[in-house]
């Protein structure tokens, strides 16, 4: 499937390297479109992520629906952890996962998943 703002997430990732970025896709008339967010996660930037609630917030207020969750694996490993299943599985939401070292993507639905 091509992710028109697969790019914008990408390259969020690259800024944030070596730590992980962290975003949301929504849906604005109609169109698919990367909001990038602050990784607030205190310690542990380098291997996880926590969305600022702020950004969150502001995202929801100005678009139609978010859609799903972007984070980047900073060690180009593109495979969702145990916590990135759970989290994706109880907030109901699509994650895509990204690397700021290649062009690739992987996504993980909801209903993919046994929990």
């Amino acid at each position: 499937m091509d992710y028109l703002w697969k790019q914008d997430a990408i390259n969020h990732a690259q800024q944030c390297d070596p730590e992980e970025s962290c975003g949301i896709v929504g849906l604005k008339n109609k169109q698919e479109k990367y909001y990038p967010c602050k990784n607030i996660a205190s310690e542990a930037k380098l291997e996880s992520f926590v969305i600022d609630p702020l950004d969150y917030a502001e995202i929801e207020d100005s678009v139609d629906e978010i859609i799903g969750i972007v984070h980047s694996h900073p060690q180009d490993i593109l495979e969702f952890s145990e916590s990135d299943k759970y989290s994706c599985k109880s907030i109901d939401l699509i994650f895509y996962l990204v690397s700021p070292k290649s062009d690739k993507i992987a996504v993980i639905r909801p209903d993919e998943i046994d929990a």
